[in-house]
């Protein structure tokens, strides 16, 4: 019964889907998303506590593991995705820590312009940059 006889709430719904198609939401989700998965790749790819980067559009995550050649993940009480979230976090930047293994998962709006993914990417080197450091102080 939640949507029957709401004349309210289905013009309300009627209205964002007027705005997504006329602001072509989609198209930009596709254009910038690929521009995002790009700088995605080309940031944190190679970083030796990166696992895999992976996503398409404008959601994404970085998997974070102690040893990419065998992808051996890292000891659960360091808390090495969270850590990050944290460090984004203080930054200005909030991704999420996933609860299941050191996954940063990235969803930023459909609205997202290229420069906002820029700052999004700054901001999240940075943060990986500073725990990694952490980490190798640590000996993790």
């Amino acid at each position: 019964y939640t949507y029957s006889g709401h004349p309210i709430g289905a013009a309300a719904a009627n209205a964002v889907l007027d705005i997504v198609e006329k602001e072509d939401l989609p198209g930009n989700a596709r254009d910038v998303g690929a521009f995002f998965q790009a700088q995605l790749q080309e940031k944190f790819a190679q970083l030796p506590i990166v696992g895999e980067v992976r996503g398409v559009g404008l959601m994404a995550a970085i998997e974070f593991v102690a040893d990419r050649g065998k992808k051996k993940r890292f000891d659960p009480s360091l808390k090495v995705g969270a850590r990050i979230s944290k460090a984004a976090r203080d930054r200005g930047l909030i991704v999420r820590a996933m609860p299941h293994g050191d996954i940063l998962g990235f969803a930023p709006p459909l609205v997202t312009t290229k420069s906002e993914v820029e700052e999004i990417i700054g901001i999240a080197e940075s943060a990986v940059r500073f725990v990694m450091d952490e980490l190798t102080r640590e000996g993790a």
